[in-house]
């Protein structure tokens, strides 16, 4: 049988030159933290045409006037994935246009003669600003049933009556402010516009172009400043003017006090976790022995557990520095997932000790140890091996949206695989040897470490010997 035990200082090494660059960079680099943890808005935009690239769209946020801090855009499949792209008509006006206006475009649409199938209203800009000295337009997006032809669409709004002027607003009128502190957060509050329109004042107003989309994604951008109303609405115009038909789906935005409040959830989410683990494995090891012993064993896990967060910190630490990596709620989801795999691993070896104990009791605790991992190894390789490959899939080949979720996950989960073998055991048999006392006293000068001339019995009295 192989002794993984007479190398636990090598494996506790490996594991000291992965986590100690990582605190390095934690302290002077510190993480770079989303707008969850801090402020900021999160606006989600669609295009008509295809070809627009997220590069773009970031240049656009951080060239504009406001010059937006701390842009990320990021590209996926719309919500509404179930409705072709082809099915999206946007319809471009002349002229701002108010919501008695909008009403007539959509009954329009809805009118029997004109042989469409039934219409949805999607988003209205009411008024898109001028660019370069462009007149302001406006621009209405509806998906309909089935597909259409822009000239079907076109033909139902001929001869338009003098629109109503559009609303005077402080944010985009269909936009949605949401304090949020999770991606599924529901809770939204939704910007009611005042009407500037005087009594009876109505414009002539055309439509200057019917266009169907082309582009199934949605961009989501991510930045640090506030941009909600006019700002955002310049930025929206700039890129309609570049690329064609562009509208903002939602806006959510996150202010200090949620961002606050959202930091502080999340230590006190782990601390939780890692407090009712403790609790669950000394109850469940109770069987081994005292209670201290039983403790020992969830303390242990509890150690390798955060031996694993530590891993994914750090590299976070160093990846957000050189690669603009973010720590979000979605990354606090991948850290609460990477410690429950780390505790199930962990489980199987220590449960597996804990039968081993109850029937060799005449073997040291290091051999039953040793036997223990390997009648268990080749069962966590397999279970985690199996996770590895997706993740790395995933991380490779799946969407902007989703790769640091999964290589967080990727990340947590090796390290979990390997401390679960080589860290968590071998804690246990030093705890359980008491050699922590004989190095304890070695750093301040008591003892000597034991040497490879040393007894067993020399040894047992050195790890004895009081700190």
């Amino acid at each position: 049988m192989y002794h993984l035990t007479r190398h636990k200082y090598w494996f506790f090494l490996a594991s000291g030159l992965i986590i100690v660059p990582g605190i390095l960079a934690l302290i002077f680099w510190h993480l770079n933290l989303g707008i969850d943890f801090t402020k900021g808005d999160t606006i989600s935009m669609r295009f008509a045409r295809q070809g627009v690239t997220t590069t773009a769209i970031q240049s656009a946020f951080e060239n504009s006037k406001q010059h937006a801090q701390d842009v990320q855009v990021l590209a996926a499949t719309d919500a509404k994935g179930s409705i072709p792209a082809a099915n999206y008509a946007f319809i471009q006006f002349d002229r701002p246009i108010g919501k008695q206006e909008e009403a007539t475009v959509l009954a329009r649409l809805a009118d029997a003669k004109y042989k469409l199938p039934p219409a949805h209203k999607d988003h209205t800009m009411y008024t898109l600003p001028s660019v370069n000295g462009s007149p302001e337009t406006a621009l209405m997006v509806v998906y309909f049933d089935s597909k259409v032809t822009p000239a079907s669409v076109d033909a139902a709004l001929q001869n338009l009556p003098q629109t109503d002027a559009a609303p005077v607003t402080t944010t985009n009128p269909n936009s949605t402010t949401t304090p949020t502190t999770t991606p599924a957060a529901t809770a939204t509050a939704t910007a009611t516009p005042t009407t500037g329109t005087a009594a009876g004042q109505t414009f002539p107003v055309k439509v200057t172009a019917v266009e169907l989309g082309k582009n199934p994604q949605t961009f989501q951008v991510n930045t640090q400043t506030f941009l909600n109303g006019a700002p955002l609405d310049n930025i929206v115009a700039g890129l309609g003017a570049k690329y064609g038909p562009v509208y903002v789906q939602s806006v959510n935005e996150v202010g200090p006090s949620i961002a606050s409040e959202t930091a502080r959830n999340a230590f006190f989410a782990v601390l939780l976790a890692a407090v009712f683990i403790l609790l669950y494995i000394g109850f469940a090891f109770r069987k081994v022995g005292s209670i201290g012993r039983s403790f020992r064993f969830g303390a242990s896990a509890i150690i390798a557990l955060l031996h694993d967060v530590l891993v994914v910190l750090g590299l976070w630490a160093i990846f957000g520095y050189f690669f603009n990596f973010k720590v979000d709620t979605i990354f606090l989801t991948a850290i609460l997932t990477v410690i429950g795999f780390s505790v199930h691993d962990t489980i199987v070896v220590f449960d597996r000790i804990r039968e081993n104990l109850a029937h060799r009791t005449s073997e040291s605790f290091e051999t039953i140890v040793d036997a223990s991992l390997i009648q268990t190894m080749s069962r966590s390789l397999n279970t985690s091996l199996t996770v590895i490959f997706t993740l790395s899939a995933l991380s490779l080949f799946g969407g902007d949206s989703i790769r640091e979720f999964t290589l967080a996950l990727l990340i947590g989960i090796a390290s979990g695989t390997f401390s679960s073998i080589f860290n968590a055991s071998m804690i246990l048999v030093v705890w359980e040897k008491k050699e922590y006392r004989t190095w304890f006293g070695y750093w301040f000068g008591r003892t000597r470490p034991p040497s490879k001339t040393t007894t067993p019995a020399q040894r047992r009295q050195l790890a004895g010997t009081r700190a």
